[in-house]
């Protein structure tokens, strides 16, 4: 069945490429976010084959709430502050441009678009990612080739010692990070068209947890070798599950430090200290009584129960974290789900289109053969016929 409807489908285009259809030949390409979050949004959607369409014939607004619900996607308040400029150049370069006049607080923002045309009509969704506005994009610069100051070591380093190549990180390879290189550069220039760069920040991590002081992305180290990810390595967290981690990350690295509490020299000693030369006066040696001791064996109890509540908080707080870890991964699961519907949906009613413009078709020509059969002139054999 699905061959017989890939068939009839091929055979609908084909028929309908030799005819002038204005309706399908606007081109819409994916969209280009230029703004971060926190900002006013600012994106453009690239535009093909305008033709001599001009910019006040292309309509685009946010599809309806129907539409939405068709699609089950959640139509949000903010949407309806979006706004849509076509800009349309023969010469090539016409795009939408979508703005906003508030700033964006979603990282992701779904888009159901109705762009319409004189002759045609086209319903497209649009999935927005919003990087934090703190990351801005620089590749990282390859290593020279000769330092400018010899060190000493330098003379002594191994052949095989990972440098950064010519043509920057690649996946699965190695890079020799610098001073002025930061995690984020290097995961853009590996993460490829299937990850974020999130992602590819938490694989780095989890890759070289050495190369990092604290555990924390934001304070990479110089001169350390990283073993850097493959595309499938990158895939272990979700997108929404490696922007949560690295803006908790970003958080803890942005908040002051507490000072760390001074610690007790525990080690073990060969000798005793030396006593003291002079016992300072009030000093006085007493006996532990009954009542005494019981009140120290009180207080080990109450530091036993101390010990086990903080020890179940740490258990409820790790069955949170995979309860909510859960949580996530299900909505993530949900939001593919209604995506493939809604493309399923979207090819049913092409092929239901293309059917019903190949029978029409299809009693054209038939319709034109009947015609021919009756308007064509009798044969010899005919003609002798009928006398």
């Amino acid at each position: 069945m699905i061959q017989a409807r890939r068939l009839l489908l091929a055979l609908a285009v084909a028929s309908t490429s030799s005819l002038s259809v204005p309706a399908w030949a606007l081109g819409i390409g994916e969209v280009q976010v230029q703004s971060a979050l926190s900002q006013p949004l600012r994106a453009q959607i690239p535009l093909s084959d305008v033709g001599d369409l001009s910019a006040g014939e292309v309509l685009v607004r946010l599809a309806s709430a129907e539409e939405y619900q068709k699609a089950g996607i959640e139509r949000r308040q903010f949407l309806g502050d979006l706004q849509f400029s076509p800009e349309l150049r023969a010469a090539g370069g016409s795009v939408i441009r979508v703005t906003s006049r508030q700033p964006v607080r979603e990282p992701y923002l779904n888009l159901l678009l109705e762009v319409t045309w004189p002759n045609g009509r086209q319903l497209r969704e649009f999935n927005l990612l919003l990087d934090p506005p703190s990351y801005s994009f620089q590749p990282p610069v390859a290593a020279p080739a000769v330092a400018s100051t010899p060190r000493p070591q330098a003379q002594a380093a191994s052949p095989q010692t990972p440098l950064a190549s010519s043509s920057g990180p690649q996946p699965g390879g190695q890079y020799l990070t610098r001073d002025n290189d930061r995690l984020w550069d290097i995961a853009r220039a590996i993460r490829g068209p299937q990850a974020t760069p999130q992602q590819a920040m938490l694989a780095i991590q989890r890759l070289n947890p050495q190369a990092f002081d604290g555990g924390n992305i934001n304070r990479l180290k110089r001169n350390q070798t990283l073993q850097l990810p493959t595309a499938e390595q990158m895939q272990q967290h979700s997108a929404s599950e490696a922007l949560a981690q690295v803006e908790q990350q970003h958080q803890n690295w942005r908040a002051p430090s507490a000072p760390a509490p001074a610690q007790m020299d525990a080690t073990r000693r060969s000798s005793a200290g030396a006593a003291p030369v002079a016992v300072a006066k009030g000093d006085t040696l007493s006996l532990v009584g009954a009542s005494t001791a019981k009140g120290a064996a009180d207080a080990a109890q109450g530091k036993d129960q101390a010990g086990a509540s903080k020890a179940l908080k740490e258990q409820l707080a790790l069955t949170q974290e995979g309860l909510d870890q859960a949580r996530r991964e299900r909505e993530e699961l949900n939001s593919r789900i209604a995506d493939l519907q809604s493309q399923l949906d979207k090819l049913q009613r092409l092929v239901q289109l293309k059917d019903s413009h190949l029978a029409q078709l299809q009693a054209r020509l038939a319709e034109t053969d009947r015609v021919a059969q009756s308007t064509k002139p009798p044969t010899q054999k005919e003609a002798a016929q009928a006398n």
